[in-house]
């Protein structure tokens, strides 16, 4: 499918829309704008919103100022509005004009000056200017599939100047795994309720899949709300780059394996293939680690290579990402034990090894 055949199907599902914060009742847009008390309902949601969003609000505040901003699905407007008042310059865009609607009205009685853009199509975005300082994206992209909102990616990105950056909030793989690791035509309705037709995880590794061929200098990566949420910013430092080479599955090992006590020691290893020409590369490991703590890294002569990434013993697969830009073909994936009080038990799923992105 492409984006312009699933956005008029998603814009009914988004007038359905948080009411500030994410243990509030839904709100549905099309029902509020007709409420006399609109203006003391908004109120009231923005209010509650504060507990989940002050934390970002105070991040941003003085960083927006002055900066143009372009949010895509923007709900009610509640980080519009805050971020104007600080003296940003907000641009708020959604596939719900109810939505819209309701911003227009809420900018006009506090005399705020929002501009917003109805999302019908991907050449919707054509009307934008090109010199926008932010992508705002506050859990709106990933309920779309992973190949439509690359596509939506795509024409938003020209619209930000060269240096600007990306933020999104997002749900982490962590959250996807421990409700059951469903189909994401599934999962929407645990997250976002019965009429959610899609919702999936993202990390950053995955955000710069989704922007590929643009390349990301990643600035924040933050796991909040017992890892209910993923808060990513990005600078987007080139819109082009040259075509990945396709990624390697490679062959894990069968089994459960162990990691014997004692701090450091080395548990697995396996080497790895050379990619031609290329000295940036990213292994991609998912694993499931019953006991203990086992650290994976990329290594040569057990020098590590990359940053070490120390996975702890919970429920389910858990999915780790080392880049390292001096690959050759010395280099291995290395797993120790990273814990002096035993050892561990672990399985290694799968392997991939890919371009740095």
């Amino acid at each position: 499918m492409a984006f312009d055949d699933v956005v008029s199907a998603l814009s009914d599902k988004w007038s359905e829309v948080p009411g500030g914060s994410d243990q509030a009742d839904r709100i549905f847009s099309n029902e509020m704008l007709g409420d006399p008390a609109l203006l003391t309902r908004w109120d009231r949601q923005y209010e509650s919103g504060a507990e989940l969003r002050g934390w970002w609000w105070r991040l941003y505040g003085e960083v927006f100022r002055s900066k143009k901003v372009l949010e895509i699905g923007s709900g009610l407007g509640f980080d519009a509005v805050q971020f104007a008042y600080n003296g940003a310059c907000w641009t708020c865009c959604d596939i719900a004009e109810t939505n819209l609607a309701i911003i227009r009205k809420v900018a006009a009685a506090k005399q705020q000056n929002i501009d917003t853009l109805l999302i019908q199509s991907i050449g919707s975005f054509s009307v934008l200017p090109t010199d926008f300082d932010f992508v705002w994206c506050n859990g709106s992209l990933l309920h779309l599939p992973f190949d439509e909102a690359r596509e939506e990616c795509a024409a938003i990105i020209e619209h930000l100047k060269p240096g600007g950056r990306w933020v999104e909030l997002a749900y982490p793989r962590e959250r996807w795994v421990r409700e059951g690791a469903l189909p994401f035509s599934e999962w929407g309705r645990l997250t976002d309720g019965e009429r959610t037709p899609w919702v999936e995880w993202y990390d950053m590794e995955k955000l710069k899949e989704r922007l590929n061929p643009a390349r990301l200098e990643p600035l924040l990566e933050h796991r909040f709300s017992s890892e209910s949420f993923v808060w990513l910013d990005a600078k987007v430092v080139s819109r082009e780059a040259p075509p990945l080479r396709p990624a390697i599955q490679l062959e894990a090992p069968a089994g459960m394996l162990i990691a014997a006590p004692g701090l450091w020691r080395k548990a697995w290893s396996m080497p790895l293939p050379c990619l031609d020409g290329t000295l940036a590369v990213t292994v991609d490991v998912e694993c499931m680690v019953e006991a203990g703590s086992i650290g994976f890294t990329l290594a040569r002569d057990d020098r590590p290579v990359s940053r070490e990434m120390i996975v702890e013993a919970r429920t389910g697969s858990q999915l780790v990402h080392m880049t390292t830009a001096e690959f050759d073909r010395e280099v291995n994936l290395v797993a120790r034990n990273c814990s002096a009080l035993g050892g561990g038990r672990f399985q290694v799923i799968s392997v991939k090894m890919r371009q740095a992105l």
